[in-house]
């Protein structure tokens, strides 16, 4: 029976264009599945791939998803001219989306379909498309499949409020404590000769183990410089030896030379390390390569900064497919366990083991560096509009919020002042999230001392104001800049802060 006023009985006359397309791609069903994967997939690549940012564009400042859509449905529009993509049909092609993706149990043949319209539609360079698709069919049919998206729900996305609403991530709200908000207490400076800790912020260093010098800067890939990148044109110079300025990450050396010329600015009490080990090569990332980026750099921060506990936090390039976290409840071959214990035995020689507990859940944790102090790692990438499952379930994934509030309570019950740490900022998470995460800093904004973040690659702060009046600032978020030059961007010594003793 046909569905929302589609026919398939009584569709328009097909051209020769059209069936030679359907000889290209195959039959309609699998057409349908591989353009939801193809647009799947340009969703959770944009800000990684840099599909529609000119080289010379940062690509990192939150885009919103229709903006997004916009380059697909214009591109859509104009390779398949006899489409007419008005609400009704919209809603049909997406029935039939999610009515194929659950009965096709051959993944592999949706791929290959995506990858042709991947190509089609020019969202990437032919190699990107072929080894992007492969890289993310498995996980996204996963979670399209299981995903609460509805034809209005991704009608309302792509069309507009007219056809639907977008609203998958629907609003929710986190329990704070009966106890009541403390009276706020303005900073006060520490007294004259109090001791200072020294602390190394680290972040974005994105090692590529393939950095190629005298490679093609700006070649054509989402990431340049490297094996694969070809030669430039003879009127143009190849990759510097030390990195470039352009679409490339760092070659080992140049980490190596930047952590060894730290001795000076030391010494350092502690590290906060907020992230992104791995290349911007998301398009053809296994496991192995990132679990050689994890151990690898870990071993070099060790070696070159000795016995100074470091604290680090997950970055969203960490896992692959990038930005895919699933929350705990997802098992098997397509949970982050692989990820996270890596992690934990990487980083054993600086946590506690109850910070490696629940880091081995879901990549957070707490601890306490000194008496009075209580540093806690978020797992920022629970917040991520790029993290696709999220899709399934976006309430407060892995119950990390509600655990930060039992932490904050803690801490607020002690006495004791908190810093945290984590990837990406939370002015750009979700709403909901961002919206929880302002609610609990503005309840504790007395036991909240300092919080640092990256990802942005960019030296930059964000103010948090009283819920009230939104006049009083209440606290700030540091990002640091990046260490990597993507995108043409300025390598940078880490920052360094001076924390007081006094923490009372």
């Amino acid at each position: 029976m046909p569905r929302h006023g589609v026919s398939p009985r009584h569709s328009h006359p097909r051209s020769g264009w059209e069936q030679g397309l359907d000889s290209f791609l195959g039959p309609p069903r699998l057409l349908w599945m591989g353009l939801g994967l193809a647009l799947v997939l340009a969703l959770a690549l944009p800000d990684s791939l840099v599909l529609w940012a000119p080289a010379a564009a940062h690509p990192l400042p939150a885009r919103g998803h229709p903006a997004r859509f916009n380059a697909i449905v214009t591109q859509l529009r104009n390779a398949f001219g006899w489409w007419n993509l008005t609400c009704p049909l919209c809603k049909g092609l997406f029935t039939a989306i999610n009515f194929g993706l659950k009965k096709e149990p051959n993944v592999a043949r949706v791929g290959s379909v995506a990858i042709k319209l991947c190509k089609l539609l020019k969202i990437a360079p032919p190699t990107v498309c072929q080894s992007a698709v492969q890289l993310f069919e498995d996980d996204m049919v996963e979670v399209w499949t299981r995903s609460v998206l509805s034809p209005s729900e991704a009608c309302g996305l792509l069309l507009g409020s007219t056809c639907g609403h977008w609203d998958i991530f629907s609003s929710w709200n986190i329990s704070l404590p009966a106890t009541p908000k403390p009276l706020p207490k303005p900073p006060s400076p520490p007294a004259p000769g109090a001791p200072i800790s020294r602390i190394l912020f680290l972040t974005d260093l994105h090692w590529d183990h393939d950095y190629l010098e005298g490679t093609d800067p700006n070649c054509a890939d989402p990431l340049c410089c490297r094996r694969g990148s070809g030669l430039p044109p003879t009127s143009q110079p190849g990759a510097g030896y030390w990195g470039e300025y352009s679409k490339c990450d760092l070659p080992l050396r140049t980490l190596e030379s930047l952590l060894s010329g730290l001795g000076p600015a030391g010494p350092f009490d502690m590290v906060y390390w907020t992230g992104d080990i791995p290349a911007h090569d998301v398009w053809q990332q296994s496991r192995q390569d990132q679990l050689r980026a994890l151990t690898t750099i870990t071993a070099l921060v060790r070696k070159f900064l000795g016995p100074v506990p470091v604290y680090p936090a997950v970055g969203n390039h960490e896992s692959t497919p990038v930005n895919g976290f699933p929350p705990p409840f997802i098992e098997g071959n397509h949970s982050s366990r692989w990820l996270y214990e890596a992690m934990a035995k990487a980083w054993e020689p600086w946590l506690p083991a109850e910070a490696l507990r629940t880091l081995r859940i879901g990549g957070f944790y707490a601890l306490s560096p000194r008496p009075g102090l209580r540093l806690i790692s978020l797992n920022m990438n629970f917040c991520s509009r790029e993290n696709f499952w999220l899709l399934i379930n976006s309430t407060d994934p892995a119950g990390q919020l509600q655990w930060l509030v039992g932490e904050l309570q803690a801490a607020e019950d002690r006495g004791d002042k908190v810093h945290i740490i984590g990837h990406i900022p939370p002015g750009h998470c979700l709403k909901s999230w961002s919206w929880n995460y302002y609610r609990i800093v503005a309840r504790y904004e007395n036991t909240l001392a300092g919080q640092f973040f990256g990802h942005t690659h960019v030296d930059e702060f964000e103010v948090f104001y009283d819920e009230e009046t939104l006049s009083r600032p209440l606290a700030v978020a540091f990002l640091a800049p990046s260490a990597t030059t993507y995108i043409s961007l300025n390598p940078v010594s880490p920052p360094s802060l001076q924390v007081t003793a006094s923490t009372k």
